[in-house]
């Protein structure tokens, strides 16, 4: 499903749910997969072409009462057909100047294959009852047009994905998936059909009944499913994650090491996230009811603040790097002051509205200052002015389900993507209302 500024298509891919989304810097992925093999048949043909060639310097069998080789030397009259044949042939080797493209390709359009440069791509984890599966989609902003261009096959339920450009040291296109077997899988996303991750962190295992909290100095595999992942900005090997053991963990992808484990929560660590300018910080929300605030070179001083229900989410603000956002399981969201946090004031909440009337189970801000996206499990997402206090300029009903996620588009400022009963496109500049209110024809 995608609205944008030219046009509006619904196209229903059945899924049962889209757990979550991330999108790729344009550009980074080229869609050439490495390891694409040739069929079987093309295999069989090559071969069959060879022995051909190989026997055509003797006799065939067979065909020697009609003196094959002195074919051409006959006087009779008439179109010679082979003749024929090779000087067409020599014309049809000659290059259409009209003809985009590489003639030579197998694809009845190579820009199925190929990724363009301009072209916006995401990723999605799809679940259905019988499968799981990485999904790379393209978006092609002037055609208005979104395919499937490869997926990936995952034998745990995912529940978080993250992009990476770094993985055991070497620099590519990644996917780190969060799962329910307690592993952070990272997979290459220019590899065809990769039958294993080029990196794993920590071990899959078995959910249990009941899980044990970790001591803060261990430096294993996360013990419960992971619910959360976020890259550095800052550096690009570092992964923070969060997991339903109650920790929050920050890994080397150069090397698989956990370099920090942190326990100030007392339940499920359901959103983590890097400061986008203090490449130290980190925000945390959880099941316990509480916000957190860590600098990872001061592990044992955590900062923690109330929330009024069960975190859905949390983000940093990308206009106020004093303030953060955090949603809950009762459709709230809250402003807070971090540095209120930071020294335990008695009241860091700057506002509060209640977004949804069921889980909020996503926020996002955009480039546009004072614009708050928000997404729940009533399927709508709303638009929010921030400019004085909170208010509502426009809601959507997405058609999608449940939305379980939402993701904002760094290189496009009003494209969002949704994940529900499937992926969604929304443009938001293809609403009035909301262009006039927020200058999107600015971006």
């Amino acid at each position: 499903v995608f609205s944008t500024g030219k046009k509006t298509r619904f196209v229903r891919m059945e899924k049962t749910a889209v757990t979550c989304v991330a999108w790729l810097p344009r550009g980074v992925c080229t869609g050439r997969l490495d390891g694409a093999q040739e069929g079987e048949d093309d295999e069989a043909m090559r071969e069959a072409a060879g022995d051909l060639a190989s026997s055509s310097a003797g006799a065939v069998v067979g065909l020697e009462e009609f003196n094959m080789e002195n074919y051409d030397d006959e006087d009779d009259e008439g179109m010679q057909f082979f003749s024929v044949l090779n000087a067409d042939g020599e014309l049809a080797r000659e290059r259409d100047p009209h003809m985009t493209g590489d003639p030579n390709s197998d694809s009845d359009s190579e820009g199925d294959v190929e990724i363009r440069p301009e072209d916006h791509v995401f990723v999605a984890a799809s679940c259905e009852e019988d499968c799981c599966t990485l999904e790379l989609y393209v978006f092609e902003e002037d055609e208005v047009n979104m395919y499937v261009h490869h997926d990936i096959s995952l034998a745990a339920y995912p529940l978080c994905v993250e992009w990476m450009k770094q993985s055991s040291g070497t620099e590519g296109c990644y996917a780190a998936v969060g799962s329910i077997d307690h592993s952070i899988q990272l997979w290459n996303l220019e590899e065809a059909d990769p039958l294993e991750p080029a990196q794993v962190l920590g071990h899959a295992r078995k959910p249990k009944a009941k899980t044990k909290k970790m001591p803060s100095g261990d430096v294993k595999a996360h013990d419960g499913p992971v619910l959360c992942l976020h890259g550095s900005s800052a550096n690009p090997s570092v992964l923070a994650s969060g997991s339903a053991d109650q920790t929050l963990k920050v890994w080397d992808v150069t090397d698989g090491s956990c370099v920090h484990s942190f326990d100030h929560h007392s339940d499920k660590v359901q959103c983590v996230r890097w400061h986008p300018t203090e490449q130290a910080v980190l925000l945390s929300a959880a099941f316990d009811n509480r916000l957190g605030l860590i600098d990872v070179r001061q592990p044992k001083q955590a900062a923690l603040a109330a929330l009024n229900g069960e975190a859905e989410c949390a983000i940093w603000s990308q206009h106020s790097p004093y303030q953060c956002f955090a949603s809950t399981d009762n459709g709230a969201v809250c402003c807070y002051d971090v540095r209120k946090v930071a020294n335990k004031a008695e009241n860091p909440i700057l506002w509060t509205l209640m977004a949804h009337d069921v889980a909020c189970t996503s926020l996002q801000d955009a480039p546009a200052k004072n614009l708050l996206v928000t997404a729940g499990l009533d399927g709508h997402a709303k638009v929010w002015n921030l400019a004085s206090s909170p208010q509502m300029v426009y809601s959507k009903n997405l058609q999608a389900g449940p939305i379980f996620t939402c993701q904002s588009n760094a290189d496009m400022a009003a494209l969002m993507c949704f994940g529900g009963k499937c992926p969604v496109m929304w443009d938001l500049s293809s609403e009035q209302v909301l262009v006039d209110a927020f200058k999107l024809d600015a971006f």
